[in-house]
């Protein structure tokens, strides 16, 4: 099914853009050191001490995923076949302003927009479709040590919502086909940030971003449909209908860091290495009423990724960029469940950025994202059975244009 979704932008999902006389970035290259654009508000805050005049940015960004999943409801059920494809329009924006000479104000609002929609699929009873959004606005300051070292704080402000619906067997009302339940919640939370930027020569930098994981609370309500009359009484004796819904959730703390180098010939590479505690990641809990409905045992594993970009000019107001990217796997696959599937990832991709005027540039990106098959096995719901399946194809599209204000 197509589904579109309005969103903004996450560190792992916005490929950077660059402000004049910078470079473009491709995929999710030169976030930690590269610190020539607007963007570097989001990615390391401590490099918008390198700017003596305000700058801004503004991106579009489109996801396009498509993907066939291949399953089983039960031992011996027949196999099922589901196609999706998902568009995702990223609007983010971000801002610079230095204050005197040795402190930098920035303000930037990234978020993390998560969907699916599986429709009529064997594991409908585990869910249906979800939505997930974070929205945070990070206000960050930025002081400039000396000429070499400068560091930066920002505040998180996190505003969280997750919807979600899955099919409600009649198992009490033969006669009755499938209910449904919705669940709607939502919720704010705080977080902070540190980073760290040494420039340690004219071509040479690198730098250090600490992220606060997070511990949200969400609260809402479940509404049922379609539930025959012996079905309602059973939820209803249960305790599930018309009960106060809490949502808890733990996002991972996390940890970037990168090195930026521009060689003689005006040619340059980034690296960055990334690390998120996910071994600590909760994915979301349901409580009714104060109960939890299942616990959740998934045991997740710390997640590395490596990016490395190569950047060059190739005329007077053109300069090109090449990316690849490496995120091994979050969760064994003895572990993955039905609402959670991802797996490792890979992506390379290919920038460009024109030269607008001399304060002002435009760049545009698109780039590959591979995912592996991420295979489920899940346990069983009485009177329905497991469910098991894996991904035959998973391919995502990324295309970035974006537009930039001010210089270095």
């Amino acid at each position: 099914m197509n589904r579109f979704i309005l969103t903004l932008g996450t560190p792992f999902l916005i490929t950077l853009a660059t402000v004049a006389h910078s470079r473009p970035h491709a995929g999710f290259s030169g976030l930690a050191a590269s610190a020539d654009s607007a963007a570097t508000a989001g990615t390391n805050p401590a490099g918008i001490s390198r700017f003596e005049s305000k700058a801004s940015q503004f991106e579009l960004l489109t996801l396009y995923s498509d993907s066939t999943w291949e399953g089983r409801l039960g031992d011996d059920g027949p196999k099922f076949k589901s196609d999706d494809s998902t568009t995702t329009v990223v609007p983010s924006g971000y801002m610079v302003r230095p204050i005197n000479d040795e402190f930098t104000f920035g303000f930037t609002v990234l978020g993390a927009g998560f969907s699916d929609d599986l429709g009529d699929w064997p594991g409908r009873y585990f869910i249906t479709s979800y939505d997930s959004i974070n929205i945070s606005a990070f206000p960050s300051l930025a002081y400039r040590i000396n000429d070499n070292f400068s560091i930066a704080g920002s505040v998180a402000i996190t505003y969280s919502i997750f919807d979600q619906e899955r099919a409600v067997a009649n198992i009490f009302d033969p006669s009755f086909s499938d209910g449904k339940a919705t669940l709607e919640t939502d919720g704010f939370d705080l977080g902070f940030g540190l980073s760290f930027l040494h420039e340690v020569t004219g071509r040479t930098r690198w730098g250090v971003v600490y992220q606060s994981g997070a511990d949200p609370t969400l609260e809402g309500e479940v509404k049922f449909k379609g539930l025959g009359p012996n079905t309602e009484a059973v939820l209803d004796e249960a305790g599930f209908i018309g009960a106060d819904v809490e949502v808890k959730s733990k996002t991972p703390q996390s940890i970037l860091a990168g090195v930026y180098h521009e060689f003689t010939n005006d040619h340059a590479v980034t690296v960055d290495l990334v690390w998120a505690d996910f071994s600590e990641f909760e994915l979301s809990e349901f409580y009714f009423d104060g109960e939890a409905l299942t616990e959740n045992e998934a045991s997740y594993e710390d997640i590395y990724a490596i990016s490395v970009g190569y950047s060059w000019p190739v005329a007077e107001r053109w300069m090109l960029a090449v990316t690849g990217l490496y995120v091994d796997d979050m969760i064994k696959d003895d572990d993955r469940t039905a609402t959670f599937r991802l797996d490792s990832m890979w992506s390379v991709g290919a920038a460009a950025e024109w030269q607008w005027t001399d304060d002002r540039s435009v760049q545009a990106s698109l780039s590959y994202m591979g995912i592996d098959d991420g295979p489920v096995d899940t346990p069983s719901i009485p009177g329905i059975g497991s469910m098991s399946g894996e991904f035959t194809s998973r391919d995502m599209l990324i295309l970035r244009i974006g537009v930039t204000f001010g210089a270095l």
